[in-house]
C-alpha cells in the first residue's frame, strides 16, 4: 500500500485517539470502517516507541520528534498540539466560507430555501468554535509543551471567526424576513462587497495559519476597498429610497438592507 495512504489513515486514527478517547482498538476500527488488525499494524511502531501509551493517549512531544516518518500528502511534518488546532481552524474557515457563499447566493437569487439552509450552517460554525475551545484545553493536558500564549491566540481566532459567522447570518435572515429581490445597481455593489470580504477572509485565515507577520499590510487594501464599497452601497440604497414610495412595510426593508451592508463591513473589520 502506498505510504501516503497508510499515513493518512494513521492521521485519522490519531485524531480519534486525541479527540474521542477510544477505549479499544476495535472502537477505532469501527469508526474508520477498517480492520482491527490494520489498526494494530499502524499503531505498533508508535506503541513500541512509547509514543502511544496505554489507554491510547498520545505523547505529542515524542510524536513530534518522529513526525517526519509520517508526513502525508496534505501536510508538513508538524504533528504537535499546534498542528491539530490549526487543522480545526482551517476546517472552521472552510465552513464559514461555505456559509457565506450560500448566504450571498440566497440574497442574489432571493432564494428562501437556500437562505434557511445557510442559516442552519451557522449551527455547525458554532459547534466548531466550541470544539476548538474544548480541544485547546485537551491539547494542553496532553502536551505540556503547548504554550499558554498559543491557547489564548487560537481561542481568540476561533472566537473572531464565530463572530463573522454571526454577522453573515444577517444576510439569510434578510432574505427570509423580506422575501424581496434586491434590485440593480444595489445588488451589483453588494456582490462586489461579498467578493472582497470573502477573499479577505480566506487570505486572513491562510495568513494566520502560516503566522504571516505581514498580514496587517495585506489586509489594508481589502479594508480600503470595503470602505469605498460600503459608501457606494449606502449611496445607491438612499437613491433607491428617494424614488420609492416609502411606507411602514418597505421602510423596514431598507433598514434591514442597510444592516446587511453593515454586516459586510463588520466581517472585514474582524
Amino acid at each position: 500500500m502506498p505510504k501516503n495512504i497508510k499515513n493518512n489513515t494513521l492521521k485519522e486514527i490519531l485524531d480519534i485517539i486525541l479527540y474521542e478517547a477510544p477505549s479499544t482498538q476495535d472502537e477505532i476500527a469501527d469508526k474508520l470502517n477498517i480492520s482491527r488488525r490494520y489498526v494494530t499494524k499502524l499503531l505498533k511502531p508508535l506503541i513500541d516507541e512509547n509514543v502511544i501509551k496505554k489507554a491510547y493517549v498520545v505523547d505529542l512531544k515524542k510524536f513530534n520528534e518522529i513526525s517526519e516518518m509520517y508526513e502525508t500528502d496534505n501536510s508538513v511534518p508538524e504533528y504537535s498540539g499546534e498542528y491539530f488546532i490549526k487543522e480545526m481552524l482551517k476546517e472552521m474557515g472552510e465552513q464559514i466560507s461555505k456559509q457565506f457563499a450560500w448566504s450571498f447566493e440566497a440574497l442574489k437569487n432571493n432564494d428562501v430555501d437556500l437562505a434557511e439552509r445557510a442559516l442552519e450552517e451557522d449551527l455547525n460554525t458554532n459547534h466548531m468554535y466550541n470544539k476548538i475551545k474544548a480541544s485547546t484545553d485537551a491539547v494542553i493536558s496532553l502536551d505540556p509543551y503547548f504554550e499558554f500564549n498559543n491557547t489564548i491566540m487560537f481561542n481568540e481566532i476561533a472566537y473572531d471567526m464565530e463572530r463573522i459567522g454571526d454577522h453573515i447570518c444577517h444576510i439569510p435572515k434578510f432574505v427570509i424576513d423580506e422575501n424581496k429581490d434586491v434590485k440593480e445597481p444595489v445588488i451589483d455593489v453588494l456582490e462586489e462587497m461579498y467578493d472582497t470580504s470573502s477573499a479577505m477572509f480566506r487570505k486572513a485565515v491562510k495568513s494566520v495559519l502560516k503566522r504571516d507577520s505581514n498580514i496587517k499590510d495585506k489586509m489594508e487594501r481589502y479594508e480600503n476597498e470595503l470602505t469605498h464599497l460600503q459608501k457606494l452601497a449606502i449611496k445607491k440604497i438612499s437613491s433607491q429610497m428617494a424614488k420609492d414610495d416609502i411606507d411602514k412595510k418597505n421602510s423596514t426593508y431598507y433598514l434591514i438592507l442597510f444592516r446587511v451592508v453593515k454586516s459586510f463591513e463588520r466581517i472585514g473589520d474582524i
